[in-house]
């Protein structure tokens, strides 16, 4: 019996560090600039179509679901295998920012969250650098 007690115990301990390996903290983007080749700034609606473009123009396990809700925010959304994450995309003619809003299996603990968060939200805002460029 104090033989399997060891084992369990071993093993809830290696479960408990591999989970915390897998956290960092979270991963937001502030006032990343609207990179533009053009003289003048985009107008907003240009910034917005290029952010839904970068959201949704991509395979589907890296699609975010928008939901354009006012002028200069956007809140997206992405399910994969269970895992949910949400996010407040906020954008001016000069900037946007990216922000944590809420998720689902992913491990957040109020600092930190899933590596897998993070990466996801590294391949967003390239993708909203990639569609920005375009304007």
């Amino acid at each position: 019996m104090k033989f399997w007690f060891s084992v369990a115990s071993a093993f809830c301990l290696a479960l408990t560090v591999s989970a915390c390996a897998r956290k960092q903290p979270i991963h937001n983007v502030i006032e990343a600039p609207v990179s533009i080749a053009a003289a003048k700034a985009p107008s907003l609606a240009r910034v917005r179509s290029a952010i839904i473009t970068a959201c949704v123009d991509v395979d589907v396990d890296n699609r975010w679901f928008v939901d354009p809700k006012i002028d200069g925010q956007i809140i997206a959304s992405a399910q994969v295998r269970g895992h949910r994450a949400v996010v407040d995309i906020f954008y001016s003619p000069t900037s946007y920012s990216i922000k944590y809003k809420d998720s689902d299996g992913l491990l957040y603990d109020g600092q930190q969250i899933d590596q897998e968060y993070n990466e996801r939200i590294r391949l967003l805002a390239e993708r909203i650098d990639i569609e920005l460029n375009k304007l």
